[in-house]
């Protein structure tokens, strides 16, 4: 049984993998196990709260690819993040434990 990741959990390994050198929509896909669809939604969703931004390949909007990178913002709310999960693991890990 696969557990189900929150919004903020899929934020996080969005935001990590292209802090990884990840930047291609397509690539972030893959590599979160996401559908386009949900990729697309939670991308636009990081890119209006100021955590990712866009570049294209060309310049041009329409016809250059897009690239993402994470903002500052991004790389705080990631660190924080990470801090919470790890100060979190000892009772995530209690609680299968006790079951």
């Amino acid at each position: 049984m696969s557990i189900r990741r929150s919004r903020l959990e899929l934020h996080a390994d969005i935001l990590a993998t292209i802090q990884g050198g990840v930047n291609k929509p397509t690539r972030i896909m893959y590599n979160t196990g996401l559908a386009w669809m949900s990729l697309t939604q939670l991308l636009q969703s990081l890119e209006d709260q100021g955590l990712i931004e866009v570049t294209f390949t060309s310049g041009a909007e329409k016809k250059g690819r897009k690239i993402y990178s994470v903002t500052e913002k991004g790389l705080g709310f990631l660190a924080y993040f990470n801090k919470v999960k790890k100060l979190m693991e000892p009772e995530i890990h209690s609680e299968l434990v006790d079951v």
